[in-house]
Parts: structure tokens; sequence; C-alpha cells
């Protein structure tokens, strides 16, 4: 294999061909990063779509021997999902491959990766920051991650060279590259992201299960803006929901606690205390998020 941080790629596997695996796809062709791109889903017409976008040079619904001398290999399938098309994807890797991934929890694949069958795969650990509501090969689009943040959750046994190609590809790209334990990266976006979305599935279904569901046809910009990415892919956030089950429960069990301290407040025509809990939120708020 060539030294893997050398540009262009000479042949890069995808697997899984939605919204960050086609987008990933554009953006390696469009800067001459990967000289042949293989793409692999499981779904036969994302594969069917794939190559009539010509997201990649080679597609199929199942791994084959086109794989076995591909350098890299990005899993970018739902984080329940890898696993299992690790399994499936194995047989066909050659032993020096680099190995990385997009999903957005990060401890559970690190330990899979770490296990005897896998422990001599070089694997970098990686999540871009990026993303929407649509999904499948139809929803990739150029540039998507440029001028976005991606995560690198290397440990100790990640080896250094593979490290930096992957940070170097992922800033050739147009990322921003930041290092995070793979612990601390789940706990902090089972805050930012995967309590979000829970969220905006629940407000829905919460006002969909009313005795005015047509409220919703009714529903302001602040709606629309807050629940747009419950129109994201539901299987894809179950398996996240799943994937980092603890920290989110976490984050639930908080917000249950602010609903009913503000739900007191309402309660009790307690204006004072109400104004106090909304100026925390607000604070906290403009001091973290711009």
């Amino acid at each position: 294999m060539e030294d893997p941080g050398f540009f262009p790629i000479r042949k890069l596997a995808i697997v899984g061909l939605g919204l960050i695996g086609g987008s990933l796809a554009i953006d390696l062709r469009r800067l001459g990063l990967a000289a042949e791109i293989l793409g692999y889903d499981s779904n036969p017409e994302h594969c069917t779509k794939a190559k009539e976008l010509h997201l990649a040079d080679h597609c199929n619904s199942v791994p084959d021997e086109t794989l076995r001398d591909a350098d890299w290999i990005v899993f970018a399938v739902p984080v329940q999902s890898t696993e299992k098309a690790l399994d499936q994807f194995r047989p066909f890797l050659k032993p020096d491959i680099l190995i990385t991934d997009t999903g957005s929890v990060k401890a559970p694949l690190q330990e899979i990766m770490l296990r005897s069958e896998n422990a001599g795969y070089a694997f970098v650990g990686g999540h871009p920051i990026a993303g929407g509501e649509r999904f499948g090969p139809e929803a990739a689009i150029e540039s998507l991650f440029a001028g976005k943040r991606f995560v690198l959750t290397p440990n100790e046994q990640t080896r250094k060279a593979p490290l930096e190609a992957v940070r170097r590809l992922w800033t050739e790209i147009g990322c921003e590259v930041i290092e995070m334990d793979a612990h601390l990266h789940d706990r902090i976006f089972a805050s930012v992201s995967h309590l979000p979305h829970l969220l905006a599935y629940a407000t829905i279904q919460a006002i969909a299960d009313s005795d005015s569901p047509e409220a919703l046809e009714h529903s302001g910009a602040g709606l629309k803006d807050f629940s747009r990415i419950a129109s994201s892919s539901p299987e894809m956030w179950a398996d996240i929901f799943l994937q980092n089950q603890q920290p989110l429960l976490q984050r639930v069990e908080a917000l249950s606690t602010c609903i009913h301290q503000i739900g007191e407040a309402i309660r009790q025509n307690d204006k004072q205390r109400l104004v106090e809990l909304l100026a925390q939120a607000k604070a906290s708020k403009d001091r973290w998020v711009q």
C-alpha cells in the first residue's frame, strides 16, 4: 500500500452512500483526493441511484473482489450497523487497509476495533459535525463539510501515520479537525446533538397526539426551525439513541428536571421563578451558542 498520507488515495471504498457517504464521495472526486472510489450500500436502490449520480466508480450492495486491494475503507452506515458491516466486509480487506468511519457515537466502535479479530487493522475513528434531515444518495451535496468541524477520537492504540492521514484528508475537504476522547465525545454529543433530535421528535409527536393535531398546520417559523431535524431518518436516529444509551438517558433525566421546574413555576403562577429559569437558559445560550 502507498503511504496512507499520500494523495490521491489509489483506491478508497465507502460503505453507505447516503448523505454523509455520498457527500464525501463527491468531495473526494471534486478535490482529486481519491483516484478510484468504490461504493457499497446494502440497499440495492441506493446503489442504483448512486451509479446514476456517479458517486462511485464501482458500486455494489455486497462486498466483492474489487474491494480486495482497496487502501482505505470508510464506514458511513448507521452506527448500530457498523459492527455487522465490518464482519461482512472483513474477509475482503487486506491486512494493511486503513479503516475509518463517520459515526456520531464513537466509544462502542472503538471497543469493537480492539477485539482480536480487528486489532491488527489501522483504525481511526471520526465524526464530521455536518448533516441534514434528508437522507439517501439523492441527499448528497458538494461541500457539505466545508467549514465544519471534524472530530478525531484516537486512543493509545491509534497509529500515528493513519491518524495524520485521516486528519489531512478531512482538512483537505475543508474541515476544522480536532481530537477528543471517544467517551467524552459521546457525552458531549448526547447533549448537543442527540438530545435535541429526541426533543424535536417528541415535541412533534406530543402535538400530533393532542386533541388538536391540526395545530401543526399552523406552525410558525419557530416550530418549523426547531422541528426541522424531526424529518431526519428515524432508523438512523433510533440507532444513535440506542448506541449512546446511557449518556443520552442522563441528558433526558436532566431535561425532565428542567421541564418539571418550569411546569411547577407555571402551576404556582410564580412569575419570578419562571423568569429566573428562562433567564438562566438564555444566559447559557447567549454565552455558548452563537
